[in-house]
């Protein structure tokens, strides 16, 4: 947990950028683009709240992309099984 008053060590900063970096090779995602300004801003708010390792970050971030693309599949499926039904 990110407690006030304390403030990011190098190596804390460090590892954030490689998860950044990872993350955004894995999507294809561009450097100096506002989606990967996006990606490191939700680095640093799961960092702030407890997740700390480098680990830990690559997964979370990886299920949240995971349940994005099924919560867009879920809704794709509906869409098409209304037009069907009409």
């Amino acid at each position: 947990m990110f407690y006030p008053g304390r403030f990011l060590e190098p190596k804390e900063i460090a590892m954030l950028a490689r998860v950044t970096e990872t993350i955004s090779s894995e999507r294809g995602v561009a450097p100096k683009s506002p989606e990967r300004e996006r990606l490191a801003a939700h680095l640093l708010k799961l960092f702030m709240n407890g997740l700390a390792g480098e680990d830990e970050l690559l997964d979370a971030e990886r299920n949240r992309a995971r349940r994005q693309r099924m919560t867009v599949l879920k809704l794709s499926g509906s869409e098409v099984g209304l037009s069907e039904a009409a």
